[in-house]
């Protein structure tokens, strides 16, 4: 790798609300784009019960004191849990992307988790708030994905769909030799987010580990076709994204007005159906009706649910490629972005997509704190 590589330690807290993925990693981006990484050591650290219950209490929140109680108290955790880790490591700055708790796009963004504690223990830069800027050049600062996603595929001789299943869900499409300017990229709806909260409203349970509670129900139609017809945010034209704002308690409750008569595992079931269903609806709305579809690349904490994956693979009927091919870990490719993204922004790389985000220029994403 080139000299003009840096070390970077990239966090990532996604809208599951699950926990901390830490990724350290060299990069190397030139003036052509040629792109070359190692990843160096990867963690995660689960959130406990407290820190996830005043992420919840406070989604959407706006009100400027609770932020900023909210802001130092994340700060302090992602100190707290990855300061052993990375204590064993060298790194010349550290990204952070901080806890999302609210969005609208082309409105305001708001990720909690006040970089001062990690840049005063560590001594090194802070990269953080990657979204704002994105959204003052008039686009919505999401997804920040497919930025990451043309790196790595726009050498391919194929057209390649990227699928990140987290919290929310959001693709990238990656064309065949392509160009910056041509990525297309959207959220498409719920990732995991409906799953993990009907989970925990009805067993108190983390997520549906290995589909232990959706294993025994099935496919409510009627429910299912509900979900379509009432989500406007599925059939809205990109670019577009969302947030658990969104495809959380709220919506859950909403429809549960009608149907709470049903079995539970069976509502469970068919909220993993819809999940499925709105990448399909998407894909099929906004990429197939234009281009040919080659491959397919899924990852986060979704590629682990087994009914989920099941019912993506029959929906779409795609050939799927592993991003283990490519040297990262499903699970920290969110945490990898953010060393990325650092990169970027400390080498002054435009590294927002306007053609993804509908911003009116390409912009250098992120500030940096130094203690």
């Amino acid at each position: 790798m080139k000299n003009n590589s840096l070390t970077i330690a990239g966090f990532m807290s996604g809208t599951s609300m699950d926990g901390l993925d830490c990724c350290i990693a060299k990069v190397d981006i030139s003036k052509n784009w040629d792109f070359n990484y190692e990843i160096i050591a990867t963690k995660s650290f689960d959130f406990s019960f407290n820190v996830r219950d005043k992420i919840c209490k406070n989604l959407g929140e706006t009100q400027i004191s609770n932020i900023a109680t909210l802001d130092d108290f994340m700060g302090k955790t992602f100190l707290n849990l990855s300061k052993d880790f990375l204590s064993s490591h060298k790194f010349d700055a550290i990204s952070l992307h901080g806890q999302t708790i609210h969005h609208r796009d082309k409105v305001k963004t708001i990720q909690v988790g006040n970089p001062f504690y990690l840049a005063s223990f560590f001594k090194v830069p802070v990269i953080y708030n990657f979204r704002q800027k994105d959204i003052d050049a008039g686009g919505n600062g999401a997804p920040l994905m497919p930025f990451l996603d043309w790196l790595l595929f726009k050498k391919c001789d194929t057209n390649t769909v990227a699928i990140n299943l987290g919290g929310i869900s959001n693709i990238s499409f990656i064309q065949k030799k392509s160009i910056k300017s041509n990525v297309l990229g959207f959220d498409t709806g719920p990732g995991m987010s409906l799953i993990d909260e009907y989970v925990f409203k009805i067993w108190k349970d983390k997520c549906d580990f290995n589909g232990k509670y959706s294993a025994d129900g099935k496919i409510e139609q009627n429910l299912l076709n509900h979900l379509v017809d009432n989500s406007s945010f599925i059939s809205a034209p990109p670019p577009k994204s969302t947030t658990r704002e969104d495809f959380g308690t709220s919506f859950i409750n909403e429809f549960l007005k009608y149907f709470n008569h049903l079995n539970e595992n069976n509502i469970l079931r068919t909220l993993v159906k819809f999940t499925s269903l709105s990448l399909k609806l998407n894909i099929d709305r906004f990429i197939k009706d234009k281009y040919e579809i080659d491959n397919v690349i899924i990852t986060g904490g979704g590629a682990n649910h087994p009914f989920l994956m099941s019912d993506i693979k029959k929906d779409l009927d795609i050939p799927q490629v592993n991003i283990i091919d490519y040297g990262i870990e499903s699970k920290f490719k969110e945490s990898f972005l953010m060393s990325v993204l650092g990169y970027a922004k400390i080498k002054g790389i435009e590294s927002n997509m306007p053609s993804v985000t509908g911003s009116n220029k390409s912009i250098i994403l992120g500030e940096i704190y130094c203690d």
